[in-house]
């Protein structure tokens, strides 16, 4: 785990709301599977509604440079960094949900339950 991308994660893409929630879940091993939950389904009552550049059900959508990004899921991927490229085809290949967050932008891939999942792409519109 990288606790400072995982922070800042939090503060600039989810609600004020949930902010302190998520960093209690995310920091504690026993609660990690909780805040990964909410990451499944009705995501959008977690998010920033702000930071939401679009919703799309395909990653071509997506066009970013990131070279990698890190990877907030279910597995064994969880807190690794890595191409953005492999991250794509890793989502693409994930029945729960998987968080990627780059530098400028972060991608939230809901659970699939016998549909197309939604992926929220994210972006955090102020000025770093």
């Amino acid at each position: 785990m990288n606790i400072v991308i995982e922070q800042e994660f939090i503060k600039k893409y989810i609600d004020k709301g949930y902010q302190e929630r998520l960093l209690l879940e995310l920091g504690s091993a026993k609660r990690r599977t909780k805040a990964l939950s909410r990451f499944s389904h009705n995501v959008e009552e977690i998010l920033n509604k702000n930071t939401i550049k679009k919703t799309v059900t395909n990653f071509s959508d997506i066009k970013e440079n990131d070279k990698t990004v890190y990877i907030i899921s279910w597995d064994k991927n969880d807190g690794t960094q890595t191409s953005f490229a492999d991250a794509i085809k890793y989502c693409e290949a994930a029945y729960t949900s998987v968080v990627l967050i780059g530098k400028t932008f972060a991608l939230i891939k809901e659970e699939t339950e016998g549909g197309t999942p939604k992926i929220f792409y994210l972006k955090n519109h102020k000025v770093q």
